[in-house]
Parts: C-alpha cells; sequence; structure tokens
C-alpha cells in the first residue's frame, strides 16, 4: 500500500506493510503502526517520517517486532503494544521529538 502526501517540500511516499492501528496525537499528526515492517511512522505536516523500530526488527529499546497498536498519555508519551517481544514498549515523549 503507498500513500502520497505533499508537505512543504516534495511529496513523500511511503510502503506500508500490515498496517495494524492508527492514532491521531493531540496536534492532529497520524501516527501508524506498520505492523510487518516492525515500527511506528508518523505522517505529518513534512509527511512521513519513522519515530520507532526504524533500524528493522528486534528486541532491543529502540526495536519492535510485530507492533499491533499504539497509545498516547497525557504527555505525549506512546505506549505499543510490541507483540513479537510480548512486551508493551513505552517511548518516551523526549526521545521521540527533540
Amino acid at each position: 500500500m503507498e500513500k502520497t502526501v505533499a508537505g512543504n517540500g516534495a511529496p513523500s511516499t511511503i510502503t506500508l506493510s500490515c498496517p495494524s492501528g492508527i492514532v491521531l496525537d493531540g496536534d492532529g499528526n497520524l501516527f501508524i503502526v506498520d505492523k510487518d515492517n516492525h515500527r511506528i511512522i508518523e505522517s505529518g505536516e513534512n509527511g512521513f517520517r519513522c519515530v520507532v523500530g526504524c533500524h528493522g526488527k528486534g528486541s532491543a529499546p529502540n526495536q519492535l517486532s510485530n507492533p499491533t497498536s499504539l497509545s498516547f498519555d497525557s504527555y505525549g508519551n506512546i505506549f505499543v503494544t510490541d507483540r513479537g517481544n510480548s512486551r508493551i514498549q513505552k517511548i518516551f515523549f523526549i526521545n521521540i521529538f527533540l
């Protein structure tokens, strides 16, 4: 599945493999659980970017294995159900956006 969006620069395209969840944050950015690519993608005004699991499948703190859903807490931290690693992974706001 491909989707093209126009941001401030050239349009960007991303290929998803078995997207399993979507959530909007408080600023209206769309976050996509890309299950079979083992990552979380953000779609904002500048297009797509990987925010978690950007370097492939694994069990390190910055990796995921078959994530299935996500949620935000009131501070903007992300909680991801990381099915392949049998854990709930918390990604702190400061690590994502700064």
